[in-house]
């Protein structure tokens, strides 16, 4: 069932006054498929990132994501902006999942070669309740070899993106996150 179909379909809560938000129906669809429809939105928070200097200082700025049904309406396209220093910065990748939301393949929609990810573990995300996601996967754009793990939180409210990577050996590190709730 494509993306488009599912979304006649919601099963997401919808706000029908300022601080009321309606339960989410009870829904029979594919984990994936909810997922898909749950993210699909305008979300805006803030995007926290490490400085790269190894000292563990984090800098945090504000950021915004829309996502939409990518082009083959088989995956999503996230659309990431973010401010640092009043520049703003804009990124869009595509995110697909196998219907049983074991595999995903993720990346630059640029048309650099994709990340392919194994979901490592899977909590919640059905009826209403807010899904948790971990993906680990092998990054081959740098020079070693680097593990890449995303931890995907994703509730009617709230999304967390966290990515954390280790080389060869060692010990996961924070790279970003992204703290974003849906923008009314």
């Amino acid at each position: 069932m494509s993306v488009v179909a599912v979304s006649r379909c919601r099963g997401v809560a919808v706000s029908l006054a300022p601080g009321y938000v309606r339960p989410a129906k009870k829904s029979s669809a594919p984990a994936r498929d909810e997922l898909y429809v749950n993210f699909v939105g305008t979300w805006k928070g803030t995007l926290e990132v490490a400085d790269g200097t190894g000292t563990g200082t984090r800098n945090t700025r504000p950021a915004a994501l829309r996502v939409v049904p990518a082009p083959d309406h088989d995956g999503l396209e996230l659309r990431y902006s973010a401010n640092a220093d009043g520049v703003s910065q804009r990124h869009v990748d595509h995110l697909h999942f196998d219907r049983a939301l074991t595999d995903a393949i993720g990346g630059d929609a640029s048309g650099t070669a994709p990340q392919t990810f194994v979901v490592r573990s899977r909590e919640g995300g059905r009826n209403g309740k807010a899904l948790r996601l971990v993906l680990e996967g092998a990054d081959h754009n740098g020079e070693e070899p680097t593990m890449i793990r995303e931890t995907l939180e994703l509730s009617q409210a709230e999304i967390r993106l966290v990515q954390e990577s280790r080389r060869v050996g060692g010990d996961f590190a924070f790279r970003r996150a992204y703290v974003l709730r849906r923008a009314q």
